[in-house]
């Protein structure tokens, strides 16, 4: 369980940084960013996409209705990384702060019914930049992806396999697939969101952010 407050840390071997106090209300706002996961934060340090790939968890379908974020997040991730190999790339790191900038504002696409990087309803959260900021990071250089896909209750997949989904149309996008290969980009955090509504024919879609940051030197 991830509590809300700004006297959290998160405890891993990569740097760690306390949860931004501005960002708390909003994401005290997530439900699902508050739930129990079988994949926490400190275990991107240890396993690359391969690894990944391999784990049981990451192998199990996605319930759209009673799906694990966290594993969700981290499924993307590294299906990013995933990429990436094969485009001779160096993979990008965890920042959880990317990844609250990201949830952030999928959470609010989906519950404001807007797609789009700039969200006009609130100013401090207003921008990619202006929602990375308020999460905490501040880097030399920043981008972002967007997408809304679905997944088919009919046709299960796993959480590997909806993530190679969604990277695959994101990289046949000429701008989405510049920030997936730039080689000046070091770090990523995901936030995924299914939208509450099921199709008659069992489609559930979701609202994906990607932030993208790389530090100052």
């Amino acid at each position: 369980m991830r509590y809300i407050t700004a006297l959290i840390l998160f405890f891993c071997a990569m740097p760690c940084f306390a949860q931004s106090p501005q960002a708390a209300p909003y994401l005290a706002k997530v439900g699902k960013y508050n739930e129990a996961s079988n994949f926490e934060d400190a275990r991107y340090k240890d396993l690359d996409w391969k690894a990944f790939y391999k784990l049981d968890e990451a192998n199990e379908l996605v319930d759209p209705r009673n799906y694990d974020f966290d594993l969700m997040n981290a499924a993307v991730f590294f299906a990013v990384n995933k990429y990436r190999s094969f485009k001779s790339l160096p993979p990008l790191k965890f920042d959880p702060r990317l990844r609250d900038a990201a949830a952030i504002h999928s959470y609010q696409m989906v519950t404001k019914n807007f797609f789009d990087h700039m969200n006009y309803t609130d100013p401090k959260i207003q921008g990619p930049d202006t929602r990375i900021e308020l999460c905490g990071y501040h880097g030399q250089k920043i981008a972002e992806n967007l997408a809304r896909t679905f997944a088919d209750r009919g046709r299960p997949m796993t959480y590997t396999q909806l993530a190679d989904k969604v990277v695959n149309e994101l990289s046949r996008s000429r701008e989405h697939n510049k920030h997936l290969i730039d080689p000046e980009l070091e770090k990523l955090g995901c936030g995924v969101i299914f939208e509450n509504t099921t199709t008659p024919e069992g489609i559930v879609y979701f609202r994906l952010t990607q932030d993208f940051g790389r530090d100052w030197k």
